[in-house]
């Protein structure tokens, strides 16, 4: 009887919660507008965080272990958590294809709980670790989680640095109430973590690993509100460029545009919709911005305005009027968010020994975003790839590269995984170009001319064959791909993915080539029933009889059952273009349109990719 009515107590505590967390964080958005008289605030936000407290407790209990995560280590990925109460908050997990974690604010107390589970899942780490947290401004829906895993949770989650711009507790006493509060946690716990705190100031430009932060705006001391203090700053991450706005005022847009808007350095792929989405920048910032994606960590009675005194539907107007192409939206749940597929083309599109400088230059020149560097096809006699200064070599391309605005992704090595020095260099190559993955060909013979059938014999070759340049590969900080092919257990597309499993190695992965698959029989809908994810794609099209390497549309592939698979299993890699006979093929004088052919297509695949 005892177990009962506590139970019970508990229950009615539950539902008294859920009926009121709306009221009360309405009340804390309309608080944080009006600056509401420090005593009713705090009185309020004791009461809010009592039953918020419960509530993370009680969930705990039973979803501790239902948490469903998608590991994204070591994949450009964001991850935008929804709020397991439905209120306000903002809360933003992004990892890095070279293993970086970010996290940008975190939420109220009351999320902490799903919050490290949820990294958990994210990072694959019984201890996860932070690389870099930002949190845009003190308010409570944004910092509570990092005060509350600092105060009482620092055995679970690390973290390198802190980026905080916040003034002494006083600037807001008076003003900001709830400001006033986070700083005074924040410093209260400052020395658990002093030496890891760090301040960013406008026009800061630095790295998290593969993701660049650029500032454009901090506190003001000009205006009061804690709001007015949001940090905007843009990520650039494999080729997608990310606004984040923490909950930004008209005041910190307009500044912004005014000062930066003629540049073209605001404009990006996806913007974080300032303040939830409602009474935030104004129009003329999310013009300047132009976002192909809206990022909405709004709560649905944010979202449709349910108290009747908020300007979401204006902004929903401005979002719709911009032709923005898709939203994510928290309150529909916990969003993996890819970055836009790069636009990558082989060299292999000229023929050996073709300048690579020259290379560069006239893929850049036509708007290519990214270059697989072809090492299968400098493997000539001369060839700067086989002289001993070939780092050198590689290290100039690298140089150009970066001067022409378009970066070496991903290169192809010779061979397969048998070819012994070959590999050795194209790891290291790759690394002095700056690429990232190396595909490498499975071995798929165990002799000239007998094709490896069994599949138990082909995964113990390739791997025995993979593992000793697993070290190499890490030193140099390339992540290794296999590849299917296109005879008998290398065609298999799900043998590779098994590959990858029986290596067991955050350096190594596999490439689908549609391509390949299609000619061995293999429909897209593969990919359903691969045990890995690709890391990358081949992307190249044939009429299902032999390996053309055409222009996608030209062959007999369905790329449109392609694409729905890519969504539905949720691909998070690039696109490289293998499509490279047509070219190789032309005189050189006809190439230019063949490729500006290829350029169009592909961006067309991609954005029925978003």
């Amino acid at each position: 009887m005892k177990k009962k009515r506590i139970l019970s107590l508990l229950l009615a505590a539950l539902l008294l919660f859920t009926a009121v967390t709306p009221a009360f964080a309405a009340g804390a958005v309309s608080a944080q507008a009006d600056n509401a008289e420090n005593g009713f605030v705090s009185f309020f936000r004791s009461v809010f965080d009592w039953f918020a407290e419960l509530w993370n407790k009680f969930i705990s209990l039973f979803r501790r272990d239902r948490i469903e995560v998608r590991k994204t280590m070591n994949e450009n990925a964001i991850h935008m958590l929804k709020s397991v109460t439905d209120t306000i908050c903002d809360s933003f997990i992004i990892t890095t294809e070279d293993g970086k974690v970010i996290v940008i604010d975190g939420g109220h107390y009351s999320e902490t709980d799903y919050f490290v589970q949820y990294l958990k899942g994210v990072t694959g780490k019984k201890t996860p670790h932070i690389d870099a947290w930002f949190l845009s401004h003190p308010h409570d829906d944004h910092c509570e989680v990092f005060l509350d895993i600092v105060e009482h949770h620092a055995d679970e989650v690390s973290f390198d640095k802190v980026y905080a711009n916040f003034p002494d507790a006083s600037f807001y006493e008076g003003y900001d109430q709830w400001c006033v509060q986070v700083i005074t946690d924040f410093d209260r716990l400052r020395p658990a973590f002093a030496e890891k705190v760090a301040a960013l100031a406008e026009g800061d430009v630095f790295n998290v690993g593969a993701a660049q932060f650029t500032v454009f705006y901090v506190f003001n001391p000009e205006w009061k509100g804690g709001n007015d203090a949001s940090t905007i700053m843009r990520m650039d991450l494999a080729g997608t460029s990310v606004m984040f706005t923490g909950d930004a005022t008209v005041n910190a847009g307009n500044y912004v545009v005014q000062k930066y808007g003629e540049s073209g350095q605001l404009k990006c792929d996806y913007c974080k919709m300032a303040h939830h989405g409602q009474d935030g920048v104004d129009r003329n910032f999310y013009e300047a911005v132009a976002p192909k994606v809206c990022l909405w960590p709004t709560p649905t009675w944010v979202y449709e305005n349910t108290n009747g005194n908020l300007h979401t539907f204006e902004t929903r107007a401005w979002v719709a009027e911009l032709g923005v192409e898709k939203e994510y939206k928290s309150f529909e749940g916990t969003a993996v968010i890819g970055m836009l597929p790069r636009i990558v083309t082989t060299t292999d599109v000229f023929e050996d020994g073709y300048p690579a400088e020259q290379a560069v230059d006239r893929l850049a020149a036509l708007g290519y975003e990214g270059i697989d560097m072809g090492f299968d096809y400098w493997v000539f006699e001369g060839s700067p790839f086989l002289q001993d200064d070939y780092l050198d070599w590689a290290r100039g391309l690298k140089a150009r590269a970066d001067a022409a605005g378009i970066p070496y992704t991903h290169a192809h090595a010779p061979g397969n995984a048998a070819s012994g020095d070959w590999i050795g260099r194209s790891i290291e190559a790759t690394a002095a170009i700056g690429a990232r993955y190396l595909v490498i060909h499975p071995i798929w013979e165990s002799e000239p001319g007998k094709f490896i059938k069994n599949k138990k014999e082909f995964l113990q070759v390739n791997a025995d064959a993979i593992r000793p340049w697993l070290a190499k590969a890490q030193a140099c900080g390339v992540v290794l791909l296999s590849e299917n092919l296109l005879w008998e257990a290398s065609a298999d597309p799900r043998i590779i993915a098994e590959l990858v499993e029986t290596v067991d190695s955050d350096w190594f992965g596999w490439c689908f080539d549609v391509g390949h698959a299609h000619a061995s029989g293999f429909k897209p809908e593969i990919l359903r029933k691969c045990a890995v994810s690709p890391m990358s794609l081949h992307i190249q099209d044939n009429d299902g009889t032999g390996d053309g390497h055409l222009i996608p549309g030209d062959g007999t592939i369905d790329w449109n059952a392609f694409l729905d698979v890519l969504h539905e299993i949720g691909y998070l890699g690039d696109c490289v273009l293998e499509a490279h006979h047509q070219s190789l093929e032309a005189p050189d004088d006809a190439r230019d349109a063949i490729l500006a052919r290829l350029l169009t297509v592909a961006q067309d695949l991609r954005a029925k990719m978003r």
